[in-house]
């Protein structure tokens, strides 16, 4: 699984997106709005800047703006409820949440009352969004004020100093620039030299800073996307092997083979060969794209059920 940047589209509320996401495998990515995620069913490994986590039903967790992660169901596929609020929709009355930062800590909902609290209002806060009542936007507004502001009683936050934000601001600039740039060329030659002059820098150092952001090496990062394009192609063409190696940037079939052997478990060949029993064992279009996003319809009869269970 890979990183991509991750453009977040507020179709609803400017600087906040809520959805529900059935996910088999989420390449790495990042965005630039704080997210909160909710483990609704199964468990996914989360790996983030080096370190992994496993997250299992009712356990919540948040990720930064600008923190690479990548998403790995366990066991079948995992339902993840997520919340994404950009750090503007908050500068109006508390700009301070620009400069706070979460990392990664893994809570469950039954821990403490705070904790199931915080349980209560994620699940309000996507009732209100998917019901679109008049005047939801109100209702979503107080729900995430509450909501943020228990988990930074909840959380080992830490805030970025005054002297410290041009860095950071740099920081994720240069992020930014590197997810996005490799997301639009990550199927051609693409060499980290080229990208170290074109961000100003010396290889050595963005070799450096690249692992230090991402959680791996630039080689790694790239051959990761290489291979869920390779494994979609697998799965959604008839093109040759060969065809394939070539049309997702791998420099020969015969890394092609060993990278996604290594990511997958499985030879490309042997993958095709099990992929169509595993379809339509599922019966779902999650086999193919990794991901699939519920609609507002299906995300409340969830909720709904769910709220109903609290005591």
């Amino acid at each position: 699984m890979k990183y991509e940047y991750e453009l977040i589209s507020h179709n609803y509320i400017r600087g906040f997106h809520l959805f529900l996401v059935r996910i088999l495998y989420r390449t790495p990515h990042l965005h630039r709005e704080f997210e909160v995620n909710l483990i609704l069913e199964g468990t996914v490994e989360i790996r983030s800047q080096g370190a992994a986590y496993h997250a299992g039903e009712g356990d919540f967790f948040v990720f930064d703006p600008y923190q690479p992660h990548e998403l790995q169901a366990l066991e079948g596929s995992v339902l993840i409820l997520s919340i994404q609020v950009s750090p503007s929709f908050f500068s109006g009355y508390f700009p301070q949440m620009e400069s706070v930062r979460f990392g990664t800590e893994i809570f469950h909902r039954t821990a403490s009352p705070r904790h199931q609290t915080i349980y209560r209002e994620i699940l309000e806060t996507t009732q209100d969004y998917c019901r679109k009542s008049p005047f939801y936007e109100l209702d979503c507004a107080r729900s995430l004020n509450a909501l943020f502001r228990h988990l930074l009683d909840l959380s080992a936050f830490t805030i970025v100093s005054e002297a410290d934000r041009p860095a950071q601001r740099t920081r994720q600039e240069r992020v930014r620039y590197l997810a996005e740039r490799i997301e639009a060329g990550f199927c051609e030659k693409l060499l980290l030299g080229d990208l170290a002059r074109e961000l100003g820098v010396n290889v050595y150092y963005l070799s450096h800073f690249f692992r230090e952001q991402f959680g791996l090496s630039f080689q790694e990062y790239v051959g990761k996307l290489r291979c869920e394009k390779a494994r979609r192609e697998l799965l959604l063409t008839d093109r040759s092997l060969l065809d394939i190696s070539l049309a997702c940037g791998f420099s020969s079939p015969k890394y092609f083979q060993r990278a996604f052997a290594r990511q997958y478990g499985a030879t490309p060949r042997e993958y095709r060969r099990m992929a169509p029993r595993e379809s339509e064992a599922r019966q779902t279009p999650g086999v193919l794209t990794s991901q699939e996003f519920l609609s507002d319809e299906q995300s409340l009869s969830i909720v709904q059920r769910l709220s109903e269970q609290l005591p």
